[in-house]
């Protein structure tokens, strides 16, 4: 089965369902299309979304505590409130991100970054931090930078971005199985439900 994972690389509900939907591919042997998207930039611009600064102190305070909530629930370390975050260049590790997927890696630079940026208090818009996963990933630093930096990743980037919007996804993460849509980290619940009636 072909799953589409929509997710940003500053997200802390794709951090925090990384775990949940590594065991969802495991179990029901998933092919994953990885697509990482500028969900500030072009997404939320198109659908409505609010940056996190700029909404309503409510809405802040309540993220805060979801975010405790699921973190303890899931069993995964999270600074709530990262040093980094929002990061100063969000498109930067996108890039290396996409192209990680574009040499054939699937999933764990991803994964990598997001732990970074929600666990281990690092500036993932640093070079060198990224340049730390590449590193531990055993990635050709030079190959990937090159590719990373090339106007056909960017490209990529722009049309992920337009592809999340055309099939009506507004947050992160978010996944599509058989035109079905499944937002946020919780709905990775129904989505087993949906895998189960499928097998």
């Amino acid at each position: 089965m072909n799953i589409e994972y929509y997710y940003s690389i500053a997200s802390p509900y794709a951090y925090l369902g990384s775990k949940k939907l590594r065991a969802l591919i495991e179990k029901y042997s998933l092919k994953v299309d990885e697509i990482p998207v500028d969900l500030v930039g072009k997404v939320f611009v198109s659908t409505g979304g609010v940056p996190v600064p700029k909404r309503h102190l409510s809405r802040q305070k309540n993220r805060f505590s979801e975010l405790i909530r699921w973190s303890e629930e899931n069993r995964i370390h999270m600074n709530i409130k990262p040093k980094f975050f929002p990061p100063s260049d969000p498109h930067l590790p996108a890039y290396f991100l996409i192209a990680s997927i574009k040499m054939g890696i699937k999933l764990e630079f991803g994964e990598k970054i997001l732990k970074c940026l929600w666990s281990e208090e690092k500036d993932i818009s640093d070079i060198n931090v990224l340049k730390s996963i590449c590193l531990d990933l055993k990635i050709e630093f030079n190959e990937i930078e090159k590719l990373a930096y090339s106007e056909k990743v960017k490209l990529i980037y722009k049309s992920n971005s337009e592809k999340a919007i055309n099939n009506y996804v507004f947050g992160a993460p978010t996944f599509i199985l058989e035109n079905e849509l499944f937002w946020g980290q919780d709905s990775l619940y129904f989505l087993e439900k949906k895998l189960e009636k499928m097998k």
